[in-house]
């Protein structure tokens, strides 16, 4: 073997080993996704899992099996337009909140079914141009008594 061959394999070597020293970090410290508080007009609160990042923006729920209860995911999209959503490989039915920039609610679907086939209904988009999706269990929409022009609070939690 050449020696500057040699020198490409080490360089590598040692590349791949601090790639996987820096994933075992971040898989070590417990560090999942951003999470956010929301409050709803009834009071209740509950607490997002934020998805802001391209892969989560087009997963979401996929391969979970359920949600906490008062537990949900908020898409923050980096501009408002007509988002749609779908339900691959999702385990369980959701509710699907549109929201403005203004995280006034547009549009609710409740209870949509999973989809496991390859080919899956795409949900939406809201008359207006939304910001925000929210995704709840299938039922918290109708027992929260959420309808479109609803107001919704964002709270960082620290």
């Amino acid at each position: 073997m050449e020696k500057s061959q040699a020198t490409r394999l080490g360089v590598l070597a040692a590349l791949a080993l601090a790639l996987l020293m820096v994933g075992s970090y971040f898989m070590s410290t417990g560090q999942g996704p951003a999470s956010m508080m929301v409050s709803f007009p009834s009071g209740t609160q509950m607490t997002v899992e934020v998805a802001d990042s391209p892969l989560l923006l087009y997963a979401g729920l996929a391969f979970r099996d359920s949600l906490p209860p008062n537990g949900g995911m908020l898409f923050i999209y980096d501009r408002a337009d007509f988002h749609r959503r779908n339900t691959r490989q999702y385990r369980f039915p959701v509710d699907i909140i549109w929201l403005d920039e203004g995280k006034r609610v547009l549009l609710i679907m409740e209870i949509v079914n999973p989809c496991l086939s390859e080919k899956c209904p795409e949900y939406g988009p809201p008359p207006e141009r939304a910001r925000y999706v929210i995704e709840t269990r299938a039922g918290f929409a109708r027992r929260e008594g959420l309808a479109p022009g609803a107001d919704l609070r964002f709270i960082l939690k620290l």
